[in-house]
């Protein structure tokens, strides 16, 4: 199976139609900005949801070329950051970013990546977090029986 790109931007421009009659993923900041919305999505499926997201809120403003070449650096930076953040494939996240439009130039402003995790791996984070504060408590107090004997 190959990547055909201007079969990719069809869909992409077929499927932003439909996100924006349906869903208000976009929400105009200012005159040239505004904020998108991923809304919660599997982390694999973060960088379809976000171009097309994009498309629909750009579709008359940019050339496709400058959304595509524009979306292709925003999705690398997030990648990256979840990478970093260790969120797995089928983890759920949001993305909210703001873009602008500057003399025809699409840019992002910061992304914010909003990580869900199940009950069962909070109970375990939070059972992490008390051992982590309870060895805590011993070195400090190992800590303070050294000093006084010095």
């Amino acid at each position: 199976m190959s990547w055909r790109p201007i079969e990719n931007v069809e869909r992409d421009l077929e499927k932003a139609e439909e996100q924006s009659a349906l869903y208000g993923g976009v929400f105009v900041k200012g005159a040239n900005s505004v904020e998108i919305r991923t809304g919660v999505i599997i982390a694999a499926r973060y960088a379809d949801k976000l171009r097309r997201a994009v498309f629909a809120a750009f579709r008359n403003a940019v050339k496709q070329e400058e959304v595509l070449r524009a979306v292709a650096e925003l999705n690398r930076s997030i990648y990256d950051r979840l990478i970093k953040m260790g969120v797995g494939k089928l983890d759920i996240i949001r993305i909210t970013v703001e873009a602008r439009v500057d003399g025809g130039k699409l840019t992002f402003g910061e992304p914010t990546i909003e990580w869900f995790i199940s009950s069962e791996k909070a109970a375990e984070l939070q059972s992490q977090l008390a051992d982590c504060r309870k060895t805590l408590a011993e070195l400090r107090q190992r800590l303070e029986e050294i000093l006084k004997t010095i």
